[in-house]
């Protein structure tokens, strides 16, 4: 890894930005930064899952740190800092909102973790948070290993996230080029927080799903989309956004559920995008709700080493 990454002029300015915050937190410059996107889950069945790569997600800046103590601050919070030996980590003894990306931890090490949205907004900020501080954790120990010595996990590895424009189905790749047909995916994070949901056991044709993704005909992906939401227990603001979005010309929409949040999807011509987001605007305003959030999802490259 280069050591003078601080004089990297051609990094995105939200790597510089990691950098700054790294140096600022901690004195000194990261060996790396990594990056993992958030994802939502079009459709599933059982445990089998269609999900596309967000570009939202989180990014960590880390470094090795002698003495065996892991150190964690987050940018998005200011002042939050959390230590714990690596031997608490593994055990997971860590935070909840890090906990699965502890698991990696085999020696000391500094992170500083920036998540681009809150958890709940429907795009899985907190899956991300942990696969970004997992890589990041294992890629350390793998440069940090002796000679001859395989440290856990492979270093920069891409895993649980798709490659653009494509959507993931278990270890399978399936085209996802939505843009090429006029078309758009739209999460509606409705800004309703409550209790923490558990995901939902669905039974939707996912072969059928695949087949339609392989042949292009991303249009058939809506009305898949829609059913899957008729079968699961929604809130009442997740229904709202769904039949508003319907209403204004999506091809489908359906409730995500992501943590807290209560967020929706929707497939739609990219010639009602404004349609869509005004009709949902007045659903919520005429029932006095706040007003929502708006992400059209490009697919994204899955998590990996930024620098």
């Amino acid at each position: 890894m280069d050591t003078n990454l601080a004089d990297r002029l051609d990094l995105a300015w939200e790597l510089r930005l990691m950098l700054h915050g790294y140096h600022e937190e901690f004195g000194r410059a990261p060996a790396g930064i990594w990056h993992a996107p958030g994802s939502v889950t079009l459709l599933a069945n059982g445990q089998a899952r269609l999900t596309v790569a967000t570009p939202w997600g989180a990014i960590v800046a880390a470094g090795p740190r002698p003495g065996g103590v892991v150190e964690l601050a987050r940018m998005n919070r200011p002042g939050e800092r959390v230590r714990l030996t690596a031997g608490e980590a593994a055990a997971d003894a860590g935070p909840s909102w890090a906990a699965a990306g502890l698991l990696s931890a085999r020696a000391g090490a500094t992170l500083l973790i920036n998540t681009d949205l809150p958890e709940g907004s429907g795009v899985g900020a907190a899956a991300a948070t942990q696969a970004a501080i997992g890589l990041a954790l294992r890629d350390l120990a793998a440069d940090e290993a002796p000679a001859g010595r395989q440290a856990p996990g492979r270093p920069g590895e891409r895993s649980g996230g798709s490659a653009a424009s494509t959507a993931l189905l278990g270890d399978r790749r399936l085209p996802f080029d939505l843009a090429s047909a006029g078309l758009r995916l739209m999460v509606i994070d409705t800004r309703v927080r409550g209790i923490p949901r558990p995901p939902i056991i669905e039974w939707a044709p996912l072969e059928a799903a695949a087949a339609a993704l392989d042949a292009r005909a991303f249009e058939a992906l809506g009305p898949l989309l829609t059913a899957a939401h008729a079968a699961a227990a929604c809130d009442e603001v997740q229904e709202i956004a769904v039949s508003a979005a319907l209403d204004a010309g999506a091809l489908g929409a359906r409730m995500i559920v992501d943590g807290p949040g209560r967020p929706v999807c929707a497939l739609l011509p990219a010639r009602r995008l404004a349609d869509v987001r005004i009709g949902v605007l007045g659903a919520f305003a005429r029932r006095r709700l706040r007003a929502p959030r708006f992400l059209t999802v490009s697919p994204a490259e899955g998590p990996h080493r930024a620098a």
